[in-house]
């Protein structure tokens, strides 16, 4: 993938897409409901980001949140 200027840690297209694709699937799933702390948000997203990510590079929960924040 192409890497995006101006983010840090070297995010790619194709990782920026997988944390989206992670985002909208933890946040519109209705099984997770509305209750869950922020913490326990992100951690789900990053399960779902980790059991898709095929380039060997892992990101903390926190590294993802902040990615998504810029």
């Amino acid at each position: 993938g192409f890497v995006v200027k101006g983010r840090s840690g070297n995010y790619t297209t194709t990782k920026d897409v997988l944390i989206c694709t992670a985002w909208k699937k933890i946040s519109q799933d209705e099984s997770l409901g509305s209750d869950q702390t922020v913490n326990t948000y992100w951690q789900r997203i990053k399960e779902y980001f980790d059991e898709r990510n095929t380039s060997g590079h892992f990101r903390s929960s926190d590294s993802l949140r902040q990615c998504w924040s810029t």
